[in-house]
């Protein structure tokens, strides 16, 4: 979620008129052509947006970069970089060349250059000191006029980010804070604005002891949110201390109103991304969007009839559960008293990254993907995203084939696309700046303006084909098949008017059988490859006579097929049998079956589609053959399963036959650790002489990081670690239910090649001199699992799957992690398997481990150097056995 401030613009009302069929003009001061200023509105459901940071995207105008406050420095994070408007016009070939049709660009308004409460500046622009003006790090008016013209010109539009929520961080409080005395504990800023600057009205009444202040009501007096679950809090305190705007205060209403139209009468913005939402009470949003001097009447005038405004709410949906959603539709209002247009649609993109990146079941996205269809008003008109700037990029938790499934998966679903710069280049740090000699989180300030990179032109050809197939943008969506146990197979089917295409994924890293999947198309359908990714596009697909699809999907893969006339199906051998009752059984425990079959062929027992790891049993001289279904591997809980008889000689399957397995984790735990008391009372680290960041929503007494005691579960070769912790919290809201602690842990596994002994970002290694070939990274809003091949002291191993399952107990202080068998390695046994658990906390935003310093600061951990360990809590090595 973004940081955001906006001031106020004045009222330019200005006669507008029709000059051209599409085309509208209106007096501006800016000097540039306005014949492209204003156009109508475009179908947004085919648009495919570029999101961009101004600062981090493009330097156009170096004049600009340095305004002589110590604001800029392009080593920093925290600090301007350079980007400005001018540096986006000059990179428009390279963001129409990508199949980009609009940009979104983040808030241009002037800002708070630095906050020195929070040690942050205000590149991001969400900071607002002044919305009537652009920030002079970014150009001024005529370029941003500029800039509009040219997109106008090529068939392109504008998306503007906004904020009606906040300002910048102009005052505080300290100490406790009473309702009843709104003024008590109520501090200015020293500093808060550079010399020379100043809020203008009404903005700068923002004194709470002023008498005219306290009447203008222009801001809520209010501290900062300290539990996002208290909707009062979320409502009226100030979001990470940026000062609170009073929306029910008429003046403000009116004033957000003529600054948000400025931008569409004199720069022709299409349309609107509208930051934190949910922190804004629902009648704003009516009275902003659809009064007689709202947003929408302005864009009327100027010949927009279908102004776009895109929604930030930042929550999530639990597998298989609709919250998310929910929360978000409500913004939109109802028919009688509607809000905003549409949103961005953070249930689905957290649901992706789950699957795609951290091995979760297809099943989960299938389910996600069916609510959207069903609970939207117009799925079509979502912002579907992979990721943004307000969160870990998808490469921080995931690896490339990864990224490319879920590129794949977005640019093939119903719903505006949203390509957040740099994803086009494979970054992983998450605001690094595109131009040379911007910030970069690797300290590599090099362009990266690269049309011709493998992700640039992989993209490229999926919006091409976006493009040409409005079945994509507009068809219908069917899911057709989906994996409920894990990786695998997804694949949904797209219509209309007689177009239809299929799109077929293996998020699995084996080889999946597609077995016999329903397509909805006739029988013999030839069906054309349009795109592939890690499959062999050469091959030749048909549906069987009966209209089903039988096809290997390698590791990792997808393919996009579009029907194409008739063709000859693969004819299917049905020689063989399963003769053993299988259908409907429940099995706790390893189970023969036997079955028929031509005399010496290869038969692959084929569990769930996998493929690649399926038993392969050779039919005897008599035509009969026996297997066992080993539930060693099967994972934890009341399963459904299908097997599938697959010949790899001749392409032949069997019909699925379904069963279930019951796989339990025994009531009483294999190893108990008590930990209590050591990383308590506040003070923790591996001398304990560290101190928590002093943001008060750390618990001091009891902290969320330290651990009091481990319960190690085992069945099969799957893993339950319990951690009872010594409180647990859920205070911003975090997608896995707990915040303020992250989990590195660290696992060995005998037996397996390489391994190291240092232990990635923390500055330590693992004790007793013991190797790791597993990390799981886990904190709120990130759950990953990663080899130690290509892990440095810095960097991260390679992203695999599946991570752990996270289940919480805020009641008990109970996180359980389940560890399936596939992430162990499937392993025949767990003799010598060894895991390290570490603790410290992450920074939500950027998935960093926050810094050690040795001065206590807000969010940062003090009594340390940025050289010593960052391990608040540990426990000994856990060592297992059978």
């Amino acid at each position: 979620m973004n940081i955001i401030r906006k001031t106020r613009l004045g009222l330019l009302a200005t006669a507008v008129s029709l000059v051209l069929a599409g085309c509208f003009d209106s007096n501006d001061s800016g000097g540039q052509s306005s014949s492209y200023r204003h156009v109508a509105s475009p179908d947004w459901r085919d648009q495919i947006i570029y999101f961009l940071m101004i600062d981090r995207f493009n330097d156009g105008d170096s004049s600009n970069n340095d305004q002589g406050t110590g604001e800029f420095d392009p080593t920093s994070d925290k600090k301007f970089s350079g980007g400005d408007i001018a540096g986006v016009q000059q990179k428009l070939d390279y963001i129409a060349g990508l199949g980009a049709t609009t940009v979104w660009m983040t808030p241009p308004v002037a800002n708070q250059w630095w906050d020195p409460a929070q040690n942050y500046g205000g590149y991001h622009g969400y900071w607002a000191r002044d919305m009537q003006k652009i920030d002079e790090h970014f150009g001024d008016l005529e370029q941003y006029q500029a800039l509009t013209t040219e997109l106008h010109q090529r068939g392109m539009y504008l998306i503007q980010d906004i904020v009606v929520n906040h300002v910048g961080n102009y005052f505080t409080y300290s100490g406790s804070y009473d309702p009843a005395q709104p003024c008590q504990g109520f501090e200015l800023i020293p500093n808060s604005l550079a010399a020379g600057q100043s809020l203008p009205p009404p903005l700068n009444l923002n004194q709470c002891n002023s008498p005219e202040a306290q009447q203008a009501a222009i801001y809520h007096w209010t501290p900062q949110i300290a539990d996002h679950n208290d909707l009062n809090q979320q409502l009226t305190y100030q979001l990470s201390d940026l000062d609170d705007l009073n929306t029910t205060t008429p003046a403000v209403r009116d004033y957000l109103k003529q600054s948000y139209r400025y931008w569409i009468e004199q720069v022709g913005v299409d349309a609107f991304r509208v930051d934190t939402v949910k922190f804004v009470e629902h009648d704003f949003y009516n009275d902003f969007f659809h009064s007689q001097n709202g947003i929408l009447e302005k864009a009327k005038e100027t010949g927009r009839n279908d102004f776009l405004s895109l929604g930030e709410i930042f929550e999530a949906s639990t597998p298989y559960n609709t919250e998310g959603e929910e929360k978000l539709i409500a913004y939109l209002g109802t028919q009688e008293k509607p809000e905003l247009e549409s949103m961005l649609n953070f249930p689905l993109q957290a649901t992706m990254s789950q699957v795609f990146g951290g091995g979760r079941p297809t099943a989960e996205l299938g389910f996600r993907l069916r609510k959207m269809m069903e609970m939207y008003p117009d799925p079509y008109r979502l912002g579907n995203f992979i990721e943004n700037h307000d969160m870990a990029r998808f490469l921080a938790q995931a690896n490339l084939n990864d990224l490319k499934q879920a590129l794949f998966t977005m640019l093939t679903l119903p719903g505006i696309p949203v390509l957040y710069q740099g994803t086009e280049q494979a970054f992983a740090g998450y605001r690094d700046a595109m131009f040379e000699n911007g910030y970069r989180e690797d300290g590599q300030q090099i362009d990266s303006f690269d049309s011709n990179s493998d992700m640039y032109r992989f993209i490229q050809k999926l919006t091409t084909l976006r493009q040409q197939h409005k079945v994509l943008s507009r068809g219908n969506l069917t899911i057709l098949a989906e994996e409920k146990n894990g990786a695998g197979v997804l694949a949904y089917h797209r219509h209309i008017d007689g177009n239809d295409l299929l799109v077929i994924l293996n998020t699995a890293q084996e080889t999946i059988l597609l077995n016999r999947m329903e397509t909805g198309l006739g029988g013999n359908t030839r069906l054309r490859i349009l795109n592939t990714l890690n499959m062999d596009e050469s091959q030749e697909i048909v549906t069987a006579e009966d209209g089903t699809l039988t096809l290997p999907l390698q590791p990792k893969s997808a393919l996009m097929v579009i029907a194409d006339g008739s063709g000859q199906p693969l004819q299917q051998d049905h020689a063989m049998a399963l003769a053993t009752d299988l259908q409907g059984k429940i099995l706790d425990t390893d189970f023969t079956i036997t079955g028929t079959g031509t005399p010496g062929s290869q038969i692959r027992l084929v569990i769930d589609g996998r493929l690649g790891t399926a038993n392969s049993i050779t039919v005897d001289e008599n035509g009969n053959w026996q297997g066992l279904l080993s539930l060693r591997h099967f994972q934890v809980g009341l399963q459904s399963h299908r097997l599938a008889l697959y010949e790899e000689a001749s392409g032949s399957s069997t019909a699925d036959v379904h069963f279930q397995s019951s796989v339990i984790f025994p009531d009483l735990p294999s190893i108990t650790v008590d930990d209590s008391g050591d990383a308590a009372n506040g003070m923790g680290g591996p001398m304990g002489n560290y101190s928590l960041p002093e943001d008060a929503s750390y618990d001091k007494v009891n902290p969320q990081l330290a651990i009091e005691q481990a319960q190690v579960y085992q069945v099969g070769s799957n893993v339950r670690l319990s951690l009872q912790m010594a409180s647990v919290s859920d205070t911003w809201l975090p997608t896995l239910g707990f915040d303020h602690v992250g989990f590195s842990i660290f696992i060995h596994l005998p037996g397996q090649e390489g391994g190291l002994s240092m232990l990635p970002k923390l500055n330590a290694t693992m004790p007793g001199g013991q190797t790791w070939h597993r990390q799981v990274l886990a904190f709120g809003w990130q759950n990953s699992l990663y080899s130690s091949q290509g892990a440095t002291s810095d960097q991260l191993g390679e992203s695999i799957t599946p991570a752990p399952t996270i289940t919480v107990d805020k009641a008990s202080r109970t996180i359980n992690f389940d560890f399936a068998s596939t992430a162990l390695g499937d392993p025949m046994s767990l003799d010598g398997i060894q895991f390290y658990v570490t603790t410290w906390d992450l920074d939500g935003l950027s998935s960093t481990y926050r810094p050690l310093q040795i001065a206590p600061a807000l969010w940062s951990f003090s009594g340390g150097t940025e050289r010593d360990p960052l391990i608040w809590d540990d426990l000994p090595l856990i060592g297992l056995s059978d």
